[in-house]
């Protein structure tokens, strides 16, 4: 596998959390993916779906509760970002042409570790555009025992009108092979090295705000610019399929956080109302990054994901 191709893993500077190993798959579209896996555990593996612009070594502290929990874990480097394959080797520009391929990307792991995966149950945790892409593969497959839900992108923060101006125009713009450009057009560098955290709408935990900013400084790599113009056409479309679906029947809890401006709360009190196995939990004064967010927080989340896991995996396995 060639360096220019992979990326490969930093030889210093940030840590894969002990016992994982990493390892990259090729996909059917010949996308090169890496995933992390921790096999320690003799309870349901968690896969953790991650949003835009993030990456495995970010989960560390989630992995390592899981592990403390003697959950095996599975970690997933979306394409384009983290140290899977980027679009022309690009880290300054956000970009699918279909939400569909993170579904390939997704897919293709979860095949790899098959053999692994089967004799155990499996619980889906997915945030932010990840729960857009959770979303998606639990109305398509049957191998999720449960899932949970963290800020999921079902819906963005801006208006019906707002759309319907800026689609027809990207659009038109996608049209005259302008596909790869970005929205907001000019942008210096990544959002969290740029913006100081008194300003920042991710988390309220300083010092969780300042590693992730550290891990960008320390490999470059991993950092991602904005979405480009095909992205968001791609994602526009993806959600407005996904808002004419019915719930998965499996359980589900989703957190959000109360001051969460990063994706739209509307469109998840929507599909939680017409959920009948869905737990939604409003986490008072919490951003987006709600696993990232003050101790007190942390520490009320893992209690319900500790509750809503024993219920549902022990009603499972009673079966």
């Amino acid at each position: 596998m060639a360096e220019k191709t992979l990326n490969p893993l930093p030889k210093i500077g940030i840590k894969l959390l002990e016992g994982g190993i990493l390892d990259y798959v090729q996909t059917e579209d010949r996308k090169y993916i890496r995933y992390g896996y921790w096999d320690k555990g003799d309870k349901a593996t968690v896969i953790i779906l991650p949003g835009r612009s993030e990456y495995i070594e970010k989960y560390n502290p989630v992995i390592k509760e899981f592990q403390k929990r003697n959950y095996p874990v599975v970690c997933i480097d979306w394409r384009g970002q983290g140290l899977s394959q980027r679009p022309l080797g690009r880290t300054d520009i956000g970009h699918v042409k279909s939400f569909f391929e993170y579904q390939i990307d997704l897919r293709k792991v979860l095949k790899t570790l098959e053999e692994k995966l089967s004799s155990r149950p499996a619980v889906l945790f997915a945030h932010s555009m990840g729960g857009c892409i959770g979303l998606r593969y639990l109305l398509r497959e049957t191998n999720i025992n449960c899932a949970i839900f963290s800020g999921p992108l079902w819906g963005l923060p801006v208006s019906e009108f707002t759309r319907s101006i800026l689609i027809p125009i990207f659009n038109l713009a996608i049209s005259l092979g302008l596909g790869l450009l970005t929205y907001p057009y000019k942008m210096d560098g990544f959002y969290i090295i740029h913006k100081p955290f008194a300003k920042n709408i991710l988390t309220r935990n300083s010092a969780a705000y300042q590693e992730m900013r550290e891990n960008l400084l320390i490999d470059p790599r991993l950092g991602l610019g904005p979405p480009t113009l095909s992205w968001l056409v791609a994602l526009n479309a993806e959600l407005k399929a996904l808002a004419k679906m019915p719930p998965p029947d499996i359980p589900q809890l989703t957190l959000v956080g109360e001051e969460d401006k990063v994706v739209s709360k509307d469109a998840i009190l929507t599909r939680m109302a017409r959920t009948p196995k869905g737990h939604l939990d409003i986490v008072p004064g919490a951003y987006h990054e709600i696993f990232f967010e003050t101790k007190e927080v942390q520490e009320d989340v893992w209690q319900k994901v500790d509750e809503f896991l024993e219920t549902n995996l022990r009603e499972e396995t009673s079966r």
